[in-house]
């Protein structure tokens, strides 16, 4: 995790002292698209839940910035609303009440800010890059959600996240990697991307023994960079 915190600080650092010393080319931009949102769960974690976590699709939405310094070679930091969680989901027949099915949701709303590395070539008014680098998040706010139907009849409720009260860490740590095609306009560059999202940080604040939920996460979005 240390590393991780201090990769960061360096690559911040590195990209200013980079930038002011060497001709970069600047582009900014938005960036829109999904995660398939999903949890890392230890053993102990879905004895709990009755299930293993799945992919819950989730928002994500933000600005880019891409610091250019070689055909080959770019920094990527970038300023992110994520969304972040898993789902559960249940069915099963009861003798009494006959067939239950179950949902349950867990969502936290982060501000997320990677800093990535890209690396690739341009082939025509095309390139494509390999990217990849650590991300720190925080987590705004968050809800659980849940709907029961037995035998047709459904209920749902929810409830908002407290982070301090409900033992759910607030700051993040991940490693992103993946992979950007983009293509050249003339006033700007239109990309879409995909990459997984490793999560390091134990969700779990108050953690007895080997209880464990890291995130996980695969993002697909499109975007435009214009030169500045």
């Amino acid at each position: 995790m240390q590393m991780l915190k201090n990769l960061l600080f360096i690559l911040i650092f590195g990209l200013f002292f980079t930038a002011a010393n060497a001709q970069v080319q600047a582009s900014i931009g938005p960036r829109a698209g999904i995660n398939l949102a999903n949890w890392s769960a230890s053993q102990e974690i879905t004895d709990d839940f009755g299930t293993s976590p799945k992919n819950r699709v989730s928002l994500l939405f933000g600005a880019v910035a891409e610091i250019r310094f070689s055909n080959n070679i770019a920094l990527q930091p970038e300023i992110n609303f994520i969304q972040k969680g898993m789902k559960l989901v249940q069915e099963y027949d009861d003798p009494n009440l006959g067939t239950v099915r179950s949902k349950g949701e867990i969502i936290i709303n982060n501000l997320e800010i990677p800093i990535l590395i890209k690396a690739g070539t341009s082939f025509g008014s095309g390139r494509f890059d390999v990217l990849a680098g650590p991300s720190w998040a925080y987590g705004l706010n968050g809800k659980t959600k849940y709907t029961e139907t037995i035998n047709g009849n459904s209920e749902s409720g929810s409830q908002d996240i407290n982070f301090e009260d409900d033992g759910v860490t607030r700051s993040e740590f991940s490693l992103q990697f993946g992979a950007m095609f983009s293509y050249n306009l003339g006033a700007a560059n239109l990309f879409l991307d995909a990459r997984y999202i490793l999560g390091f940080s134990n969700l779990v604040a108050d953690a007895i023994g080997s209880e464990s939920a890291k995130n996980r996460g695969i993002a697909f979005s499109v975007g435009a960079l214009f030169p500045m």
